[in-house]
């Protein structure tokens, strides 16, 4: 790796890193990869595959431009017929170019042309993203035949990113799981112990740890208030302490 590129794969990875959710982190992956592995259109999709089945189910593209979103959707409806869907299988990160699995004959395929040919797609290259041995997502990245193919060294640079941007993606993947599993549970609460608005934010505050002086400067409420909807949540709740509301969080 030239001295160049080792700088330009760092700030890859800094933007990678820094990105506080998800639609950020994959704008910033198709973004960033581009400065190093050049290419025409680009997409990241949600996989999952069910346990019982086994049958991989593609869903959700996030594609640059936004105008391939179109192509990416015809694609996720005839996937099956796609020479590469083992990628989305594999449970540990595998970088696959379309000109190296079936050469020129891939032009003749179903896919390329039913599907891509309308966009001039001369190659492809995909990577899983996998962490724990799960597969989470499918990144692909198209050229036309201007383009030409990808090359042996842009495979390998794809391949050193896919660690990084498999923690990535899992982090901010398991955080937005934590939210809404948080979110359903508050939901469950508001209904099965008929809370008001109020109390509900009380409630979600004190879950959040935050204490009586917090949560005042928060809502902007007197103490007497506050007080009074903590002796409602008691109550309601059936409980006598802050403590036991604490374990009413899953």
């Amino acid at each position: 790796m030239e001295k160049n590129d080792f700088l330009l794969y760092n700030e890859i990875i800094y933007h990678i890193h820094t990105c506080e959710d998800m639609d950020e982190l994959k704008r910033a992956i198709l973004a960033q990869i581009k400065f190093l592995v050049p290419y025409t259109y680009a997409s990241l999709m949600q996989v999952d595959i069910d346990p019982e089945t086994q049958t991989i189910h593609h869903r959700d593209p996030f594609c640059l431009p936004d105008s391939f979103t179109a192509l990416e959707e015809a694609w996720i409806d005839r996937d099956y017929q796609d020479e590469s869907l083992w990628v989305s299988r594999a449970p540990e990160s595998i970088v696959v170019r379309s000109s190296d699995l079936n050469g020129e004959g891939r032009l003749q395929t179903t896919i390329f042309r039913e599907l891509y040919q309308q966009y001039n797609i001369y190659d492809t290259m995909s990577v899983n993203l996998a962490y724990d041995h799960r597969v989470m997502a499918l990144l692909t990245l198209y050229r036309t035949r201007a383009d030409g193919t990808f090359t042996d060294e842009e495979a390998f640079y794809l391949r050193a990113l896919a660690r990084h941007i498999n923690y990535a993606y899992a982090s901010l993947a398991q955080r937005d799981d934590r939210q809404l599993r948080q979110a359903r549970t508050m939901e469950e609460l508001i209904e099965t112990y008929a809370l008001t608005r109020r109390e509900a934010e009380v409630l979600r505050l004190v879950f959040q740890g935050r204490n009586n002086q917090e949560i005042l400067d928060k809502l902007m409420i007197s103490r007497h208030t506050l007080l009074k909807h903590l002796q409602n949540l008691y109550r309601k709740c059936g409980v006598s302490f802050r403590w036991d509301l604490l374990k009413l969080k899953e």
